[in-house]
């Protein structure tokens, strides 16, 4: 006798539909368990991190004893989260122990507005709100520092600026209306970049160069070029 075997049930539309609803919302339950520890663990280690203190100490990969910053991507993280840079132009570490390449320049931009300090042979030069500034190097030492600080805007702030440093650096009034000459006539002169500088003066052991540049747009910007 042959015996006939009956073709297995298929599920009904109804049935699927609720298989895939349960299978969705075990998958969406497993994400969010997923999300929900890695945010976890996320908070723990920023709870347990020097970016939350109020006053983190630098490790040897973020700063060196003296205090000199490094510019790597340890020590930008460090230099970020205390809003404060040191960079000792006349005394400087070598470009290695900076975190800086042998020959070449290095520019950073800040996360936020920061305080520089240049250092020469006995005193400290500080901008505050910088958040632009540039090193070069060269046969693994420091050669220059640039920076731009926080009046580098308008032309006001630009020659309020040099004006009160003016006297201290040396230079004279003359220097301060040829470069105000200067730079007028090129925001008149559309479609062209030029930069004008005061001359080099030293400065506690530094040599210091004042640069100001108008672009093809005529902005215009102020840079301080410390060398050693």
């Amino acid at each position: 006798m042959t015996t006939t075997a009956s073709p297995p049930r298929r599920p009904s539309p109804s049935e699927r539909r609720a298989r895939r609803e349960r299978l969705s919302t075990w998958i969406t339950i497993g994400v969010v368990l997923v999300v929900c520890a890695v945010a976890a663990l996320g908070a723990y280690g920023m709870a347990n991190s020097w970016w939350v203190e109020d006053a983190p100490t630098a490790s040897a990969d973020q700063q060196l004893p003296d205090g000199q910053s490094r510019f790597d991507q340890a020590g930008l993280d460090f230099l970020n989260r205390q809003r404060h840079a040191t960079v000792d132009v006349v005394d400087a570490a070598s470009a290695g122990e900076l975190g800086l390449p042998a020959n070449g320049d290095t520019p950073v931009e800040t996360l936020v507005p920061l305080t520089v300090d240049v250092r020469g042979s006995g005193g400290v030069i500080s901008f505050p709100g910088v958040s632009w500034f540039a090193l070069a190097t060269e046969q693994d030492r420091l050669t220059a520092l640039t920076v731009a600080p926080a009046s580098s805007a308008t032309w006001v702030a630009i020659r309020s600026d040099l004006e009160q440093r003016a006297a201290q650096w040396g230079w004279s009034d003359s220097d301060l209306r040829d470069l105000q000459q200067n730079v007028g006539d090129a925001g008149r002169e559309e479609g062209v970049a030029q930069t004008f500088r005061l001359p080099a003066t030293p400065v506690d052991g530094m040599t210091v160069t004042a640069e100001v540049s108008v672009d093809e747009g005529g902005r215009i910007s102020l840079r301080y070029v410390f060398a050693r």
